[in-house]
């Protein structure tokens, strides 16, 4: 087999799930295995899963007890025989030539990882991600450790384990798998800090692949306090891999700016957000709570707001003010955007 499509599993509605699935049986390039990990889906999901492996042979599934994304990642991961890995939500899917042109384009590039485009689709709108990096540009050396600062910056759209295709002799060279302790949150962050800390070689191509699909209903979208505080031990992990890093310096310089980013996105998505119905003297209560987090706490204080774009210095220093009424009609302009209702 040429590629590996992972694709974990859990819960997913059926149309979606089908959308996801067809786009990888489709695919161009025929020698390619498809493993969905049924990821101990209590719905009709697995069922689905099941229903296309009779289908294609090319398609095997894995059911397993409920371990998170991570460890999902992980079992696909450890059964596929592909020369170069792509990982793929279930939520999502993959352009039909996906697999074909970014092989083709990881191979005359002797690359450890190709990074392809991706398109953010919400109900109303579509929204192309944005780059840095001229189309066909190859990272080589000394370029890959920019790129891993790249992981860090909220604006690099790179710091996903989606969107990449991985050479698989790189990954067990390195024994490069998910932290299946950091079950929901900013895992990709985290494995992208180890994957560049040992790419030598790299490619990007502007061409959209991955159209990345708003979900109203996961729990990154969702206001979900246990999620929260995974996050923030997730970007401990984060920080400790950092200081195991050579390109320790310059990633330090960028981790507050970028945890910044969550303290903000956790009060205007998660505690303020509309979808949370708590009454506001409750939400203040748990995000003052939130803020009193060690991690939060260093982040505020060290975080300077000439670092940051005019709408989340102002949020911030709200925060910093534990002035928080404010920050429920900018949630209310912030889910309308998302959710156009």
């Amino acid at each position: 087999m040429k590629v590996s499509i992972i694709v974990p599993v859990y819960n997913i509605s059926e149309n979606i799930l089908r959308q996801c699935i067809e786009s990888t049986i489709t695919q161009t390039l025929k020698e390619i295995e498809i493993i969905l990990v049924d990821d101990g889906s209590t719905n009709n999901s697995g069922l689905i899963c099941d229903e296309y492996a009779k289908k294609d042979n090319r398609v095997k599934v894995i059911h397993k007890r409920n371990g998170g994304l991570s460890a999902a990642r992980n079992t696909g991961y450890e059964k596929a025989t592909g020369r170069w890995i792509t990982f793929l939500d279930s939520d999502d899917w993959i352009e039909p030539k996906t697999c074909e042109e970014t092989y083709k384009l990881g191979l005359e590039n002797s690359a450890d990882v190709v990074i392809f485009g991706t398109i953010q689709e919400f109900e109303h709108l579509k929204k192309p991600f944005k780059y840095k990096y001229e189309n066909g540009k190859v990272f080589v050396g000394n370029e890959c450790r920019e790129l891993q600062c790249e992981i860090l910056d909220f604006t690099g759209n790179i710091a996903t384990a989606w969107g990449k295709l991985f050479k698989r002799s790189f990954l067990e060279k390195y024994n490069l798998k998910h932290n299946s302790e950091l079950r929901q949150g900013s895992e990709g962050i985290e494995f992208n800090i180890r994957v560049f800390e040992k790419v030598k070689r790299a490619v990007f191509t502007d061409k959209i692949y991955y159209h990345y699909i708003f979900n109203p209903n996961s729990i990154s979208a969702k206001h979900n306090e246990k999620n929260h505080y995974f996050v923030i031990r997730c970007f401990e992990e984060i920080r400790k891999q950092i200081k195991l890093s050579r390109n320790r310096n310059a990633l330090e310089k960028l981790f507050f700016k970028r945890f910044s980013y969550v303290i903000v996105a956790t009060a205007i998505s998660g505690y303020f957000s509309p979808a949370n119905t708590e009454p506001y003297s409750e939400k203040k209560k748990k995000y003052l709570q939130y803020i009193r987090e060690p991690l939060v706490k260093e982040t505020l204080k060290k975080i300077s707001l000439n670092e940051c774009d005019l709408q989340r210095g102002i949020i911030l220093t709200l925060i910093k003010a534990h002035c928080f009424f404010p920050l429920i009609f900018i949630a209310k302009i912030r889910y309308k955007q998302k959710h156009g209702d």
